[in-house]
């Protein structure tokens, strides 16, 4: 055969390291080594070589093997070469086995492609390598080129076919081997990096393209952008976050002019839009650190993180981003900055005492004398069951919370102004109202005069921005 002496060192390679692998309980002593040994064209192999290229004629008697899924076999040896150069290698070292005289039980439609090109198509891989795989890769390619990104992976997804052949060679070769997917993924990635001059990234990349060998597809997927700040809510009527509208679920109707909106806007919306315009997106989630109610004002600056999914650019302009947003009469915010997944846990977790203003009306006069009774709350510890305003959407708990410090004047007969610092997490309609009974002590029960109307702001959240 050709080449003869460069083959005889790449198996030489091949079974050296084959040995270096080999634990001392499978070793031998030097006797039994010699017995076992057989010498031939130039090699030597032992009994641990014999070992490693039966799980080869193992494979190879399954049928045609192409050299890329014959090299797999043996992945995790010969660090630096391709599996299609290992599987190469060990075809040669069968070939010189049989040709110095030995005859395996072996199928020898396998070894057709040492002398010619072979027609037959691939047990283990379906030749998806041939057609397939590059069609995939430059369709990755191209969807690529509409996002921006210094970083990326990429992942497969098997068909039901492939999936049973390949634990099928992982079977025959358990402690060498490797999936498939992993040279699907090398086989994209590396045409990906050379012509993109991108790197790939395991932990947290730019850019993840899945290989679908199910639809014979590529998806692309961009990682998700976040950006902290502080927001003010200047206007009532504006919910946190967007309500899709009840009639079509967000999809537009005449119900709900065609906004798929159950409220006209909304702080999320105000906030989200220069953003999506400017990083490319469609769609995003806004995590904030508590919220108001849709009629409540909110007049300091309450934290949050809004999260762009799949954006198609990756650079942006805070600076550009809070003049945008700042144009709006009903939403300000500061203190943009990027941020990242972890941090939304962080603001999750933060309880903040906050302040409250409060005009409440009764539905009978108040006296000056009453607001002894209003201030004799301060200090105090009260208990709540959940709202009945949300108690259906809630899980019904008692909560207890400490009211810090209470303040009272009145403004008319029957009108009240309140200032009430309290512990994160206090109801303080209910404290103003006592939900028919649900929080107690309330102001509601210590005047024996029910709340006929409640307009509220948070004017100060403890912790700030």
């Amino acid at each position: 055969m050709n080449n003869n002496t460069a083959g005889s060192k790449n198996i030489r390679a091949l079974l050296s390291a084959i040995r270096n692998m080999s634990t001392d309980a499978d070793s031998i002593n030097g006797q039994e080594k010699n017995e076992d040994r057989l010498k031939g064209e130039g090699l030597l192999l032992g009994k641990r070589d014999y070992d490693i290229l039966q799980i080869a004629i193992d494979a190879l008697n399954q049928g045609y093997m192409c050299d890329r899924c014959l090299g797999r076999l043996f992945a995790k040896l010969l660090h630096g070469l391709s599996n299609e150069q290992r599987g190469k290698i060990v075809r040669d070292a069968l070939a010189l086995v049989i040709e110095s005289g030995c005859e395996p039980d072996l199928y020898n439609g396998n070894f057709q492609s040492i002398i010619m090109e072979s027609t037959s198509a691939c047990t283990f891989c379906l030749d998806i390598f041939k057609e397939l795989i590059p069609s995939l890769t430059l369709e990755a390619m191209a969807k690529s080129r509409s996002y921006e990104f210094t970083s990326f992976l990429v992942g497969t997804r098997l068909n039901s076919e492939l999936f049973k052949k390949d634990i099928q060679l992982n079977q025959i070769s358990p402690d060498y081997s490797e999936s498939i997917k992993e040279e699907v993924n090398r086989t994209i990635g590396k045409r990906i990096e050379l012509v993109y001059q991108k790197q790939v990234e395991h932990k947290e990349p730019d850019l993840f393209f899945l290989a679908d060998l199910q639809k014979n597809i590529v998806s692309v997927e961009s990682k998700n952008v976040y950006i902290y700040g502080g927001y003010k809510k200047l206007a009532r009527g504006i919910p946190q976050t967007t309500w899709n509208c009840k009639v079509c679920n967000g999809r537009g109707c005449k119900k709900c002019k065609w906004t798929g909106r159950f409220y006209r806007t909304s702080v999320q919306h105000i906030i989200e839009k220069p953003i999506l315009d400017q990083l490319s997106s469609a769609q995003s989630s806004f995590h904030g650190a508590g919220r108001e109610d849709v009629d409540v004002r909110c007049l300091d600056y309450r934290q949050f993180i809004i999260e762009i999914f799949n954006p198609k650019k990756r650079t942006v302009d805070l600076e550009r981003l809070y003049r945008e947003i700042n144009k709006s009469k009903s939403v300000q915010v500061s203190k943009l900055k990027l941020a990242s997944k972890g941090d939304i846990a962080s603001l999750k977790e933060e309880r903040c005492d906050k302040t409250y203003h409060a005009v409440a009306t009764f539905v009978k006069d108040v006296g000056e004398s009453d607001l002894l009774k209003v201030f004799s709350l301060k200090g105090t510890l009260i208990r709540q069951k959940t709202p009945l305003r949300v108690v259906n959407r809630r899980a019904d708990i008692v909560r207890e919370r400490k009211i810090r410090d209470i303040e009272a004047k009145k403004l008319s007969a029957r009108k009240v102004d309140l200032l009430i610092e309290c512990e994160a997490g206090t109801y303080v309609k209910e404290l103003i109202s006592g939900d028919k009974g649900r929080t107690r002590p309330s102001i509601s029960e210590v005047l024996d005069n029910d709340v006929k109307k409640i307009v509220l702001d948070v004017v100060k959240i403890g912790g700030g921005i």
